[in-house]
């Protein structure tokens, strides 16, 4: 009969075992110095977990979606007394979060004109300065311009003279003002050309130009004429 194998060469399950455990309670004890995985858990919790566990975070989030819902759901309503009551608190909280979309944007009477406005600053000495509004190109201009072209769209509109016209005019001037140079005249102009049907060749009429407002700048007061 042979020898029996060489006991030495295969694995004691016992010690391998004992190594585990041992390796076990060493990795438990390295945890926050030795408190309970539970207390570990609860300290890698973040705040918005925490927020969103708690009893007043839930509260303040299924506010806020009911607000939200209750804000797009009035805006898009047909018009009536019940939208008008219902935007007088909606409109700011909209107008805040930028959920403000009018879907009634392309009917029923599009535009049909390429608009552009700027305003022309005269300064004391006869220098002369032209001031755009802002254009950041396609990556971030949707986001941003979106605002502005709102204010170019609804400072066009003569039935906005009085709220729109004086304040853009001022605006336009404190962003060209310089140093040693007095505005004396504000004049807002728009551009714009005709956009022609679909399909048809070319697309924008030709381009054209019409004061919308000038302000003249007076030494002890400002006073704005058509």
């Amino acid at each position: 009969m042979g020898s029996p194998p060489d006991q030495r060469r295969l694995p004691r399950r016992g010690h391998a075992g004992h190594r585990n455990r041992g390796a076990s309670h060493g990795g438990a004890g390295s945890n926050g110095g030795g408190g309970s995985p539970v207390e570990g858990e609860s300290a890698r919790i973040g705040l918005q977990r925490r927020i969103e566990e708690s009893a007043l975070g839930r509260g303040v989030l299924s506010t806020l979606i009911v607000v939200t819902i209750v804000a797009i759901v009035a805006i898009n309503l047909p018009g009536s007394d019940l939208r008008t009551k219902l935007m007088r608190p909606a409109q700011p909280y909209l107008n805040a979060t930028g959920l403000d979309q009018n879907w009634a944007l392309f009917a029923p009477d599009p535009r049909s004109v390429v608009i552009d406005v700027s305003a022309l600053v005269k300064f004391d000495d006869g220098a002369t300065a032209r001031w755009r509004f802002p254009h950041d190109g396609a990556l971030i201009g949707g986001y941003r311009d979106y605002r502005w072209r709102k204010w170019e769209e609804n400072l066009i509109d003569p039935a906005n003279a009085a709220a729109l016209w004086k304040p853009a005019a001022l605006w336009a001037a404190s962003q060209e003002a310089r140093p040693g140079a007095t505005v004396t005249r504000v004049t807002l102009l728009e551009r714009y050309a005709v956009l022609a049907p679909p399909g048809a060749s070319p697309s924008v009429g030709p381009s054209k130009q019409r004061v919308i407002y000038t302000l003249l700048v007076l030494p002890t007061s400002a006073r704005g004429r058509r």
